[in-house]
């Protein structure tokens, strides 16, 4: 649907590594973005094996494109297609299950069909999974459905804020960030590496990567409401545009309002905060992660955020009573506070690196994605590095 690839850090300027295990084809990445794409210039001799050196390291949106572009160019057997939305979906039915034979999307004015055995779900929406006719989970699920022992007492419709980035850039020599009177300050310098604060500026990076405005959306599902978020979003960033320029420096805003939160679609398993906090680690483990609890917007006390290292199941990405599609990323099955543990980059490129070698072993074996293998599944993740925070 995007007209270049690599997601949120190019559309969403969510260009800084957070979180983790950063392993697998995330690791790849960030090791070239160091070496060859640091906005200083310089790569960071101290970045260590995944960049998890303690430093928030961010790096421009366009970086973050061309190499995920390079990385998608030394691949052989990979069709890329920008600009297409998926209209409607081939199914067919198969007992008590609908069948995904692939999808149908709007090219150049007509509609053009891809079959395929195995479909992913990579969205970030849920949306083929709800086409689909899997069950769809969104909001604040209760404490009850799933057995939590935090969050709301009954469910809503609420999910976690929005929040617009953008990156300022210094373009008068002699110009100093105007830190005081801006009103979001949240926000990261190209070298200091950490959060900036009124003591910083005057070391004058020249370029910062910035929180911006955040809101509540109505409904994430919604392009209109999502377009009344971004209008919200923007009463708080006009002022700061203004505030900038007047000092010297321009506004780079990201191409779309950032969303952390939309449908999650409901599988085999639904990973819940029970899961985390016991340190779970299924049979069926395909990805690895301890983050924490990240819901913007929740008043979840500080005590009750942190998790243990534990396990995302194989089952969360089986959408209940679909065959011939798995699910990525954070719409996963899972709760509405466990996704906030698991929404970020790192986690969720484990987990469509899992899917995608899921695919291709279904795929190839002509069998159905819940007859693959699980151990082979996760040999096969180990050799390309998806486990190493076990040997590490």
């Amino acid at each position: 649907q995007d007209m270049m690839p690599g997601g949120a850090p190019v559309n969403m300027y969510v260009s800084m590594l957070c979180g983790g295990p950063r392993v697998g084809i995330y690791r790849e990445m960030a090791q070239k973005l160091n070496s060859e794409y640091t906005i200083t210039g310089s790569p960071r001799p101290d970045f260590g094996a995944d960049g998890a050196n303690g430093k928030n390291h961010w790096y421009l949106p366009s970086s973050f494109m061309l190499v995920v572009s390079q990385m998608i160019a030394a691949e052989k057997n990979i069709r890329l297609i920008c600009g297409a939305h998926v209209g409607s979906l081939l199914l067919s039915e198969k007992g008590r299950r609908n069948t995904v034979q692939g999808v149908k999307i709007n090219r150049m004015g007509a509609t053009q069909t891809i079959r395929a055995r195995i479909t992913i779900d990579a969205t970030g929406t849920g949306e083929i999974g709800w086409l689909a006719g899997a069950p769809e989970m969104y909001g604040r699920d209760g404490r009850s459905a799933f057995g939590e022992t935090i969050g709301t007492e009954l469910p809503d419709n609420k999910v976690q804020r929005c929040t617009w980035m953008y990156v300022s850039q210094r373009l008068k020599p002699d110009a100093v960030l105007p830190w005081s009177k801006l009103k979001s300050r949240g926000m990261v310098e190209d070298d200091l590496n950490m959060w900036v604060r009124g003591e910083h500026v005057e070391r004058r990076a020249g370029i910062y990567l910035h929180w911006g405005a955040t809101t509540v959306c109505e409904d994430t599902r919604d392009p209109v409401a999502i377009a009344e978020a971004q209008r919200n979003c923007l009463k708080t960033l006009l002022p700061d545009a203004k505030t900038l320029h007047e000092a010297g420096f321009q506004m780079h805003l990201a191409p779309k309002l950032g969303i952390r939160e939309t449908r999650r679609i409901q599988g085999e398993y639904v990973l819940t905060v029970n899961d985390m906090k016991q340190g779970s680690y299924p049979d069926d483990t395909i990805a690895y992660t301890s983050y924490g609890l990240d819901a913007w917007g929740e008043n979840i006390p500080s005590e009750e955020r942190g998790t243990k290292p534990h396990g995302i199941p194989y089952r969360c990405l089986l959408p209940l009573g679909v065959e011939g599609l798995l699910m990525a990323g954070k719409s996963i099955s899972g709760t509405h506070l466990a996704a906030s543990g698991y929404r970020v980059q790192p986690i969720v490129a484990s987990i469509g690196q899992a899917a995608g070698t899921a695919a291709a072993m279904a795929a190839e074996r002509r069998c159905s994605v819940r007859d693959v293998d699980i151990k082979e599944l996760q040999a096969s993740l180990t050799r390309q590095g998806l486990f190493l925070q076990k040997q590490e």
